[in-house]
Parts: C-alpha cells; sequence; structure tokens
C-alpha cells in the first residue's frame, strides 16, 4: 500500500512487494508527474522497498524510517533480553517477575503512580532488568529530543547509545544492534522532518475492516477498488 501523507490518502495498492514491482510503480508515477515533486519516503525496514525508491530516484530522495518501526523492533528485542535476564535467576526470583511485562514496556509516564513505585522496587531488586529498562528509556528520549535536528546528529545519538547497550553484554540486544547499524542512514533521517507512518498503521486498521466486512475477497482487482474508494 502507498501512502500519500501530504493530502492524507491511498495512492494505490499492488499485488506484490517484491522489489521490480514497486520500482515498477514509481517509474511510472515519476514519469507520470504523480511523484514530480517528491521529497521523502517513510518505509518499514523491507529492503526491496529503500532499493527501490534509491534506483528510481537516486539521492534526490530521503529514505526514512520512522520511529516507532524501531522501537516495536527494539521492543521485540527487550522482550527476549529480559526473558535471558529471568532465565538466569533463581526460580523464586524468576516466578516474582511474573505477570509484570506490562511494567518494563510502558512509558513511564503512561503508569499509574502505584505501578510506577511497583517499577522502582523491581528495577532495584533486579539491577540488570534496571539497566535493560533504563536503556530503553534513553532510545526513546533520543526520538523525543527536538533539539535533534540532522540525520548526522541522530546518527551519532543513535551508534553512541549502541556502544553503551554494549556493556549490558545481552546477547538478545545483539541482533537489534545489528539492525540498527545496518539501518542507520534511513532511521538517522527522521530527524530531519520528524515524518510518520503512523497513517499508515490507522489505514491499515480500516482495511482490515473491509475483509472483516466482506468475509475476505478472493480477487485482488476488487479489494483494491474498495481501498481506493474508501481511502483513495
Amino acid at each position: 500500500m502507498i501512502i500519500d501523507h501530504t493530502n492524507e490518502r491511498v495512492l494505490d495498492v499492488l499485488d506484490s512487494r517484491e522489489k521490480a514491482r514497486v520500482i515498477e510503480w514509481l517509474r511510472a508515477g515519476r514519469e507520470g508527474g504523480l511523484l514530480g515533486s517528491l521529497e521523502e519516503v517513510t518505509i518499514d525496514m523491507w529492503e526491496s522497498y529503500a532499493g527501490a525508491v534509491t534506483e528510481v530516484f537516486g539521492a534526490g530522495v530521503r529514505v526514512t524510517i520512522d520511529r516507532f518501526h524501531v522501537m516495536k523492533n527494539f521492543q521485540d528485542g527487550l522482550t527476549e533480553a529480559r526473558r535471558e535476564i529471568q532465565r538466569s535467576l533463581p526460580k523464586a526470583a524468576a516466578k516474582a517477575l511474573k505477570g509484570t511485562r506490562w511494567l518494563w514496556l510502558t512509558n513511564p509516564e503512561n503508569l499509574t503512580p502505584e505501578q510506577q513505585a511497583e517499577l522502582a522496587t523491581l528495577k532495584e531488586r533486579f539491577p540488570a532488568l534496571g539497566r535493560l529498562s533504563d536503556h530503553r528509556e534513553a532510545l526513546r528520549q533520543i526520538f523525543e529530543d527536538t533539539t535533534i535536528r540532522t540525520s548526522e546528529e541522530g546518527r551519532s545519538q543513535l551508534m553512541a547509545w549502541c556502544d553503551r547497550g554494549q556493556e549490558l553484554g545481552l546477547a538478545a540486544l545483539e541482533k537489534f544492534n545489528g539492525t540498527l547499524e545496518r539501518w542507520r542512514n534511513e532511521i538517522a533521517n527522521y530527524f530531519v522532518s520528524r515524518s510518520s507512518n503512523g497513517r499508515t498503521e490507522g489505514i491499515n486498521r480500516g482495511i482490515r475492516t473491509i475483509l472483516w466486512r466482506s468475509c475476505g475477497m478472493t480477487a485482488f482487482r476488487y479489494f483494491r477498488l474498495r481501498v481506493l474508494h474508501g481511502f483513495g
């Protein structure tokens, strides 16, 4: 699905996410004038999307991975890292952590005072988990820092954060650190205009409603027309 964030609409729904298909659509849009003033493309971490944009537009169009995809990816790593720590604890201690996942994954300002106090107690009792939680919050604060206005500064902050994370010595974080390193330029581009794919996620929910109401669709062309009618 290709979204025009400026005008808040679906431009098209493609029958494949393969690189060749995306390139075909982008070239047609460039040559037809639809994408003549394109400055930035926001994507998730799918190599074909980034490669297609670069092949069609070169360095003239900024490719950005928005912060929410980065944080979602890190949350998955965080959960595995938390489990890694829990597996190293005695049974009684590990049992005490049962049912606390929500506390570790929720932004502090969204916790009640009682939940914040409970989390503080857990962090004191389990310092390794506490350091991991603080590491997560440090990443979020980088994205929240509006004084970071260039991709170069953002990239520097993210790489420094990665280096600090190495000190935690958690194998589960290595995969995320590798992802961050591989996509560092596209992630750092977020700080230029702070573009987000949030609207795309909202439209995706609307599209799922179309599928529910129709009890599924066997013909892609009908599905595409319904989406363009509702969101184009």
